[in-house]
């Protein structure tokens, strides 16, 4: 018998986070991100749910474009992080895949080739997150150098990312969009373009900076984005429920130890269950003491350091609990925010994180009237 660590995927919850993110922002256009395997859910299973809800998909490289085009996807994609060689620039010629520009050399690289077909640009400016993006005092040039050139459709769309708008208390955000703001006017004289700067915090905290497309990532899978609140507060319903069972019972004497390290101490002697899941399958080794892991839908608490393939639960708060009853990691009646709480990790990183050995079983989509008007 195979090892019961299972993910089970809600496609209905999915949907929902979607339709919750549009009635934010009803005027614009959905980026749905699906990079990064979709935070964990399953790149191309994602992909095919959403193809007909939202107006265009956001990957992080053309192979994770070219597995959507494998599998029948038809939606523009953009890559957004660019290309990262010359010949990547012939290919999404060819495929119609959405180029973002952030780097002298990709403009190099441009002029220095002849497209098929004219390529769907992004002009990305560095607002003020210090990642990719061509700073304030080289944008305008790299603008007219994209505007210029036959390789690319016009009009150009511009884009930039927040770095704090999980934070609305910081000053940078609003210092972001007015860098933006300022950008946007010096050519709103030109050709009418599209604006996109809100990721999944902003769409939340911004509604004056909706523009014309938004990137939703970590909200569609129902996680939140917002220091302090939490993903039932905004509506949002978790898509990934991580679950097994409990393989093995104990009592453990008072002044015993649990797990690698002898990390934990029975204060007194404790009825102790192991549960199928590690670090191998994504749990992390580096989770604390306490932590809330669901036992029959109770909330009880790991205790010691986590294997690879195993972890300590105290069962004190579940006394009846047996061999082969069902435990909840994060997910349906445990918020991932909670668990992330014990840990030195985020919500993104957990999700992505999660190994392929775990089996991945996805919820047949059913219509239900509350999802329609995506």
């Amino acid at each position: 018998m195979s090892r019961t660590a299972v993910a089970i995927l809600s496609t209905e919850n999915l949907l929902h986070n979607l339709k919750v993110i549009k009635e934010q922002a009803p005027q614009s256009k959905v980026i749905a991100m699906v990079k990064a395997n979709a935070y964990g859910h399953g790149l191309r299973s994602v992909s095919i749910r959403l193809e007909k809800h939202v107006d265009m998909l956001g990957v992080a490289s053309i192979d994770e474009a070219l597995a959507l085009r494998k599998v029948g996807i038809q939606i523009p994609i953009i890559l957004a992080e660019g290309v990262f060689e010359p010949n990547e620039l012939l290919v999404a010629s060819t495929e119609g895949f959405h180029v973002v520009f952030h780097e002298d050399i990709q403009l190099q690289w441009l002029a220095n080739l002849s497209c098929p077909l004219p390529i769907q640009a992004w002009l990305k400016i560095d607002s003020g997150m210090g990642r990719l993006g061509f700073g304030m005092d080289k944008a305008l040039a790299s603008f007219d150098q994209l505007s210029k050139s036959p390789q690319i459709a016009q009009p150009i769309r511009i884009m930039s990312h927040f770095a704090c708008a999980d934070d609305p208390s910081n000053p940078l955000n609003q210092s972001q969009i007015e860098a933006f703001n300022q950008f946007t006017q010096k050519i709103s004289s030109q050709t009418p373009r599209e604006y996109s700067l809100c990721n999944s915090a902003g769409v939340f905290q911004y509604p004056n900076c909706h523009h014309h497309f938004i990137r939703p990532g970590i909200a569609l899978y129902g996680a939140s984005p917002l220091l302090g609140k939490s993903a039932a507060a905004l509506n949002l319903k978790p898509v990934m429920t991580l679950q097994t069972s409990l393989i093995a019972m104990k009592t453990i004497k008072k002044g015993s130890s649990v797990g690698y390290g002898a990390r934990f101490v029975c204060p007194e002697d404790l009825p102790v269950g192991i549960i199928a899941f590690g670090y191998g399958d994504g749990y992390p080794r580096t989770t604390r003491d306490g932590a809330p892991i669901l036992v029959n839908n109770t909330r009880c608490q790991l205790i010691g350091r986590v294997s690879m393939d195993m972890t300590a639960v105290d069962l004190s708060a579940c006394p009846t609990a047996k061999v082969g009853d069902p435990v909840i990691l994060w997910g349906s009646g445990l918020p991932i925010e909670d668990f992330a709480a014990f840990t030195d990790n985020v919500s993104y990183d957990l999700l992505a994180g999660v190994q392929n050995r775990v089996k991945f079983h996805w919820t047949r989509y059913v219509p239900n009237p509350a999802a329609e008007g995506l």
